[in-house]
């Protein structure tokens, strides 16, 4: 084996292991937004699945 491909080996699997670390420690920070009320679902209760398929 060559010595180029050897180091270039050993750095890819020194970025795997890496990107396997901050997988497992990193911890996104939880971001809290709003929907804008046109974006919400109106629920109707005794509807069934003919109805909401048909057009009225």
């Amino acid at each position: 084996m060559k010595k180029s491909s050897m180091i270039e080996i050993i750095i890819y699997i020194v970025l795997i292991i890496f990107g396997l670390i901050a997988l497992i420690f990193f911890k996104p920070k939880e971001i809290e937004f709003e929907i804008p009320k046109q974006f919400e679902i109106e629920y109707k209760e005794g509807v069934s699945m003919d109805d909401t398929l048909s057009n009225k």
